[in-house]
């Protein structure tokens, strides 16, 4: 013979996987955007390596910078941002060169941007001897 109460838990199982659903597809998302800012990261540091590498060897500005863009290529080369110092007239042999890269990673993920910025700006710095 079967109680009453042992009928009173069909929806039980449903409101726990409702639960529990929701914050599985935060943490996914949180996931896959942490992914994008990352691989942004990554992407970034080195087209300033790769615009470093060309500028210590005696390139001018404009194709330190074209360099630089070129190596962001997953980037959107419109935002992608290239500063190079010293000047030119002051990269002496054996004086320092800086190239910075920076890019703004829009966030795409809802609830995302209440955590994180909205663009989240990665930069990338490589100072390397000139030859």
């Amino acid at each position: 013979m079967k109680t009453s109460w042992l009928r009173d838990d069909h929806g039980q199982a449903l409101v726990e996987m409702a639960l529990v659903l929701s914050i599985l597809l935060l943490l996914l998302t949180g996931i896959v955007e942490f992914g994008r800012v990352l691989s942004a990261q990554l992407v970034v540091s080195h087209a300033s390596r790769e615009g470093a590498r060309i500028g210590v060897v005696g390139a001018i500005d404009d194709l330190i910078s074209q360099r630089a863009t070129d190596a962001a290529a997953t980037l959107d080369a419109g935002k992608v941002i290239v500063s190079v110092s010293p000047s030119p007239s002051e990269r002496l042999r054996g004086s320092q060169l800086t190239v910075k890269v920076e890019y703004p990673v829009d966030i795409v993920m809802p609830f995302m941007d209440k955590i994180l910025p909205d663009p989240y700006w990665v930069r990338g710095a490589t100072t390397m001897r000139v030859e």
